[in-house]
């Protein structure tokens, strides 16, 4: 039964936009949240404990409060005044969802994310020479702890399990599966074995999981792409917010001056790309959004040294998404796993580009007839259709 609540509460002087997506949260089984004028209103899947969600939301709040900083434009590439974009319909062709947060592509989307993959290396790999590695696409949870993964992010965890290696609890499972069909995995009785791996949130954890203990030698450059997860509960609803996408990650090693200069150069490659493709938004300062009560510290420090840039693309008509970011660590992994050059610790830093996400903003802006998009971007692509194999 849908339960309707509202609460007021002023949220002056908080993250609003955090706030928003963290309330999804509070308690079990909330469907929507929105907030207007000082009035939060909540639809529950059940009856909940009003007072407790209300205790709950004033917490958030307060966790929230004295935002960070405003975000610092880098640069941007704006549209000429009065030009008009197609936006994403309310039902894109080539898109299926079949859970939360979970899509099937296919036809000139899929195709897209291909196209992009090989796009971005052809940019950004000539500069860098990076060495390329595969990943599982999930983690051992030991190597999220070290990362400090665990107690930053722990909503977005998404945890793999089996069975136990016992032959009656397996029969007795499959009893109950050919009874009960999928509702058998729900049963609190199910032989789950725990867990020890999860699906991994972010590509370039397994690269500092694998150089844990090492002196990495000279500085160096690290490319993978994985089928990253991570659980956002109703914010999934959000264009492009998915619960599992592609992430291509380039990965830099090295001395401070090392992982400085590859910084400035990808934005210079980024800016590069960005104004070929047509491709309009906004380079700015921003900071990741910490689940964990110091929120505002780990955000503060962020934004004062500028640890980390997102490139937020417009998204017609009236939204933006985050496409791709840069980030420092400083020596913060290097000293989690142990990762030595010369006997001291590293610096780290990366360049992440979400491929599903910059396939839906150029299909906003541009639209899904390649004709008609830009000419520098049609050419490019062009180029890499007349080679795939998959369009004979």
């Amino acid at each position: 039964m849908l339960r309707s609540i509202e609460i007021s509460r002023k949220a002056d002087g908080a993250d609003l936009r955090q706030c928003l997506y963290a309330a999804a949260f509070l308690v079990p089984g909330v469907i929507d949240v929105s907030y207007r004028d000082g009035i939060w209103e909540f639809a529950l899947e059940s009856s909940i404990d009003e007072s407790l969600l209300t205790s709950r939301l004033d917490a958030l709040i307060t966790r929230y409060s004295a935002p960070a900083s405003e975000p610092k434009k880098v640069f941007e590439l704006a549209p000429v005044d009065g030009q008009q974009f197609p936006g994403l319909p309310s039902e894109l062709a080539g898109v299926t969802r079949i859970s939360q947060g979970l899509d099937i592509y296919s036809g000139l989307l899929s195709r897209l994310v291909r196209f992009l993959d090989d796009a971005i290396l052809r940019r950004f790999a000539p500069s860098f020479k990076p060495i390329e590695e595969t990943y599982p696409n999930v983690i051992p949870i030991e190597s999220l702890w070290r990362a400090n993964h665990l107690s930053g992010f722990p909503e977005h965890l998404h945890l793999v399990s089996h069975l136990e290696s016992d032959v009656e609890s397996l029969d007795a499972f499959a009893t109950r599966a050919r009874q009960f069909k999928v509702e058998a995995i729900s049963h609190d009785d199910s032989p789950q074995a725990a867990s020890l791996l999860a699906h991994n949130p972010s590509t370039c954890y397994h690269c500092y999981a694998l150089r844990a203990g090492r002196d990495i030698g000279p500085d160096q450059a690290i490319t993978a792409i994985t089928r990253c997860h991570r659980y956002e509960a109703i914010n999934h609803r959000q264009p492009g917010r998915l619960l599992e996408f592609s992430m291509r990650e380039i990965i830099f090693l090295g001395t401070p001056d090392y992982v400085r200069a590859t910084r400035v150069r990808s934005l210079e490659l980024v800016e590069q790309m960005v104004s070929d493709w047509s491709l309009y938004g906004t380079l700015v300062t921003a900071n990741d959004p910490f689940f964990s009560s110091d929120f505002s510290n780990k955000a503060g420090q962020q934004h004062r040294l500028a640890m980390k840039y997102e490139y937020k693309a417009d998204l017609p008509p009236h939204q933006s998404i985050s496409v791709l970011s840069s980030n420092l660590h400083g020596p913060t992994f290097s000293k989690a796993f142990g990762i030595t050059q010369g006997r001291h610790p590293i610096n780290t830093g990366c360049i992440g580009f979400g491929l599903e996400r910059i396939a839906l903003a150029l299909i906003a802006q541009h639209g899904d007839d390649v004709t008609t998009w830009p000419a520098a971007l049609n050419a490019e692509y062009m180029r890499w259709h007349a080679a795939d194999p998959l369009s004979t």
